[in-house]
């Protein structure tokens, strides 16, 4: 008896190795972001979180809090107007990222009419500070109006990484001025198991048309609402870009993870996820509101698998 209490302490006491979501693997990952009002609640447990998948209750696999790596990408609308915003990120870039961990790692993407690669994902930031400064900053100003397709192609770029317990987030700098919806976006999110967190700053063509024209004919129709909240990311309205990116990775690190086993399904078939608050904490934090990826596609690897 003593000797098999002694085995079941070891085992708890042993680091425990997180599964992830990745193609090939039958394990669904969600991140939660949960808040009072604008304060972040701390201190849950696996056992005050209730997640359903098409409505049938999940069992929680793994839980974790704040200390997971982060895989981030850093996607700059290059466009004209919005330059004077890539230059209040560059002042602080340093400061912005330092929040960032030896085991996170960065890429920087931009986008104006095309969508460009600028420098792979690496863990030092003074060479992601260099590049938003040398090479972000310089790019000729061209219009753009395709940011839900740039965004698109920011999360397919998860899918050249290898797999792991790392958590992927696009953080997307942009007016929101977009013009081209992208039916393809959320899609591509949910496959490449990413989250589109926003930093929407006025740039010059948003103030000048939104004095111009009724906002049904700018805003909402290729922006990134519906993507930020269908793949549980944030949006944050500021008007200096440099303070939304600090903001923005101090609030990457407070979400929740939790992972569940994927339910037979076909291949293709979007499933429907929801996250909510349970027992004591659903009592105690009745107004909590719990951002969340809304779904996720069954990848073709893992379909029909137990």
């Amino acid at each position: 008896m003593k000797a098999l209490l002694l085995a079941t302490l070891l085992f708890l006491l042993l680091p425990q190795t997180p599964p992830a979501f990745r193609t090939g693997v039958s394990v669904v990952r969600a991140d939660a972001d949960v808040r009072d009002g604008r304060n972040t609640i701390d201190g849950l447990t696996a056992n005050d979180f209730r997640i359903t998948d098409n409505g049938q209750p999940q069992k929680i696999l793994y839980f974790g809090h704040t200390d997971e790596p982060l895989d981030i990408i850093l996607l700059f609308d290059t466009s004209g107007s919005m330059m004077p915003a890539v230059q209040q990120v560059s002042d602080v870039a340093q400061l912005a990222l330092a929040t960032l961990r030896p085991d996170d790692r960065a890429a920087v993407m931009a986008f104006d009419a095309d969508t460009a690669l600028v420098a792979d994902f690496t863990s030092d930031i003074a060479a992601i500070d260099d590049v938003i400064r040398r090479r972000v900053l310089t790019r000729p100003p061209r219009a753009n109006i395709q940011i839900q397709s740039s965004a698109a192609e920011a999360a397919r770029h998860f899918r050249t990484q290898p797999a792991g317990n790392r958590r992927r987030v696009v953080v997307i700098v942009t007016d929101n001025m977009g013009l081209k919806k992208d039916g393809r976006a959320i899609a591509d999110f949910w496959e490449s198991d990413a989250v589109l967190a926003g930093v929407v700053v006025p740039g010059l063509a948003s103030m000048r048309h939104s004095r111009m024209m009724s906002p049904i004919g700018w805003f909402g129709i290729g922006g990134i609402d519906d993507i930020v909240s269908r793949t549980g990311g944030e949006k944050l309205k500021v008007d200096n870009a440099g303070d939304g990116v600090r903001q923005m990775m101090q609030r990457l690190r407070q979400r929740y993870t939790l992972h569940y086993e994927m339910p037979a399904a076909r291949p293709g078939d979007e499933r429907h996820v929801k996250i909510t608050l349970t027992g004591d904490a659903a009592r105690q934090y009745r107004h909590a509101r719990i951002t969340a990826r809304e779904g996720y596609t069954v990848p073709e690897a893992t379909a029909g698998k137990r």
